[in-house]
């Protein structure tokens, strides 16, 4: 699950994404409810550290799966980074499909 090496096909990418945007649901509230309006609540602070990781997570887990999806498209892992410089990249990683049969990111272990 979390590893670059390998391929995604575009139904497994689908769902990783769904579950990284729950993680961004669940970090973003945590981050929501650690964040007070009146300053720096210490029984909150809590809540913003967890609410930070789980984003972090989402965004690692994220990561992760485009790299595999790219793969599959038979590009590199770097591509990603204009994943994340254009967002738009992501609904292209959707819908176009993978190379048929074996590839260079075939892993044979």
């Amino acid at each position: 699950m979390f590893t670059i090496y390998g391929r995604l096909n575009r139904k497994a990418f689908l769902v990783r994404l769904a579950m990284a945007f729950a993680l961004y649901l669940v970090g973003t509230a945590l981050v929501l409810l650690g964040h007070s309006s009146d300053g720096i609540n210490l029984l909150l602070t809590p809540f913003l550290f967890v609410g930070s990781g789980f984003l972090l997570l989402c965004f690692v887990f994220l990561w992760f799966g485009v790299v595999r999806r790219l793969h599959d498209i038979n590009l590199s892992g770097w591509w990603s980074i204009l994943v994340y410089l254009v967002p738009i990249c992501i609904l292209v990683l959707c819908f176009w499909p993978g190379t048929p049969g074996p590839n260079r990111y075939d892993v044979s272990y």
